[in-house]
């Protein structure tokens, strides 16, 4: 960190990661650009580590529910220290140690670059036992399961939550804030090779896809009730497999579609609906965080208990980010993605800029 911070109105030259067509990892370019100057609720953030997602490969790839206008910019998630603010704002200061965390529109402010202009709702002040890479790890992961298992289906303990694509970033956060909660979480991966380190973030059962039958596996569980919550990242055929393993009148939330990239979703509603099952097909972080281009307003209420809650967590250690692999520097920015569109990882993915 600097001895002496920028003060508000200096201009700051960054790197940024743009890409100025769709495609392949090929496409993206590091560029120089000036910042402007932050406004009203703004703040400049020197990044430190920037964190890949899935969300960065379906942008990058044209395929996200938002469209790039390009050149376009890409990232929801890193972590930094601010080195000035604009007008108004309130709740943050100069010095100050963030990350990002999901309540924006990727056209205004991507976060992938040595500095960034940002709005003050969207960041979080995380607790200061974290370094850097595990702030820049948590929040996409835990704000998302936080909004999905608590504020929607209300998750309760001793529930039984079931966790596709658990081997993810979100996934493993996801497993991690269930068992905060006292739920019980059934890991659901493609690789017998994950089953270790799936329970040791906490999962209690860990079914491989293609190997078990799902359904029968959390029906035997459960002892034949079902699973009070599926939190699918994946959607694809098994959807409706995954309908009938739950219990009557409780929730499927749909947060993902990685297995409906190459095949049709059927939607299980006659199941759905004979079963009483509450299924949230379309579910987005920003349904609670807010999105301007999405014409959806934040519910500042459910923020501020995720914050709460999510801080906690992580300040006594009760949640803790899941790392698999940091690259160094923007010129290994690329081979990331190449890394992270691999789908071998456990974990998530970082680039370090320090």
């Amino acid at each position: 960190m600097p001895s002496v911070l920028p003060s508000y109105g200096m201009n700051r030259n960054a790197k940024i990661v743009r890409f100025h067509q769709t495609g392949p990892p090929g496409v993206l370019r590091v560029e120089e650009e000036v910042l402007r100057k932050p406004e009203a609720g703004e703040v400049l953030v020197r990044t430190d580590i920037l964190g890949l997602s899935r969300v960065d490969l379906l942008w990058r790839e044209g395929s996200y529910f938002e469209q790039p206008v390009f050149p376009a910019g890409l990232g929801y998630d890193a972590a930094g220290v601010i080195e000035s603010v604009g007008p108004d704002v309130r709740t943050v200061s100069v010095g100050d140690r963030v990350s990002t965390f999901p309540a924006v529109s990727l056209r205004d402010y991507p976060a992938h670059a040595e500095a960034v202009i940002y709005p003050e709702n969207a960041l979080f002040a995380y607790p200061h036992n974290l370094d850097p890479r595990q702030a820049a790890s948590a929040n996409m992961g835990l704000f998302t399961a936080y909004f999905a298992l608590v504020e929607l289906a209300e998750l309760q303990p001793d529930q039984v939550v079931v966790i596709t694509a658990a081997s993810s970033s979100l996934g493993m956060a996801a497993i991690q804030l269930a068992k905060a909660f006292g739920a019980h979480c059934i890991a659901v991966t493609r690789s017998e090779g994950k089953r270790k380190r799936l329970i040791e973030v906490g999962a209690d059962y860990v079914v491989v896809a293609g190997a078990d039958d799902v359904s029968e596996t959390v029906l035997g569980i459960t002892e034949g009730e079902g699973a009070d919550v599926i939190y699918d990242g994946v959607a694809g055929p098994g959807l409706e497999e995954l309908v009938w393993a739950t219990r009557r009148f409780g929730s499927v939330i749909v947060y993902g579609y990685l297995g409906a990239m190459d095949a049709t979703t059927p939607l299980p509603l006659g199941a759905a609906f004979l079963r009483g099952i509450n299924l949230h097909a379309s579910f987005r972080i920003f349904d609670y965080t807010g999105n301007p281009k999405l014409r959806l307003s934040p519910n500042l209420a459910a923020i501020e208990r995720a914050k709460t809650f999510i801080s906690a967590g992580l300040a006594s250690g009760l949640l803790t980010p899941t790392i698999d692999r940091v690259f160094t520097g923007l010129e290994e920015y690329t081979v990331a993605h190449r890394y992270q569109a691999a789908n071998t990882h456990a974990g998530k993915v970082l680039v370090d800029l320090r």
